[in-house]
């Protein structure tokens, strides 16, 4: 009886996707850090003068870096040969130079379905508002359980882009063969 060690799990595509949301739900938790922290996204409730600037930054630089990094993520859940962790970022920027079209396409899915998280956002922000100005003096009144709802709803919408994306490119990686240097990927 032969056994071989090093090959990968097989994962239909079907079980794929879920596995990289929930991966990526864990990998995208210092976003949802940020998001979580209305004195950063918020100017009507920063900490100090410029902090939601600082804030948005953070925010928009996890947001790429789970987007960008989840081709390596759909590859630790869901390998096949030639997909795996150390080389899922070479075949996706392979796959981006000779099928731009359709690695370009999967880019604009994840770009719409990020959009969607603001949209998805705005709709929980327009049923159960977070702020509010208090009428006895100027100040705003941030009303956390609802700020931290409509965070939320962003934060999976965000990390369920990010699982799209990943697996898309996985899905366009299971079509052609890959070779390094001649050689086919193991």
């Amino acid at each position: 009886m032969q056994i071989d060690i090093s090959a990968p799990r097989r994962t239909t595509s079907a079980a794929a996707l879920p596995r990289t949301f929930a991966v990526c739900l864990l990998a995208g938790l210092p976003l949802a850090a940020v998001m979580l922290t209305p004195g950063l996204m918020r100017s009507r409730a920063e900490l100090a003068p410029g902090l939601s600037a600082l804030g948005i930054a953070l925010f928009l630089g996890l947001s790429w870096l789970l987007v960008a990094g989840a081709p390596v993520l759909s590859a630790r859940v869901a390998p096949f040969p030639g997909w795996r962790p150390a080389t899922a970022l070479r075949v996706s920027r392979a796959l981006r130079r000779e099928l731009a079209g359709p690695w370009w396409r999967r880019a604009g899915e994840a770009l719409l379905v990020f959009v969607g998280s603001q949209l998805a956002g705005g709709a929980v922000a327009a049923m159960i508002p977070y702020i509010w100005r208090n009428e006895a003096d100027t100040a705003w009144v941030l009303h956390y359980p609802n700020y931290a709802i409509q965070a939320l709803t962003m934060y999976v919408v965000i990390a369920f882009a990010a699982a799209w994306f990943g697996h898309r490119v996985r899905q366009l990686a299971q079509g052609v063969e890959l070779v390094d240097n001649g050689q086919p990927l193991a």
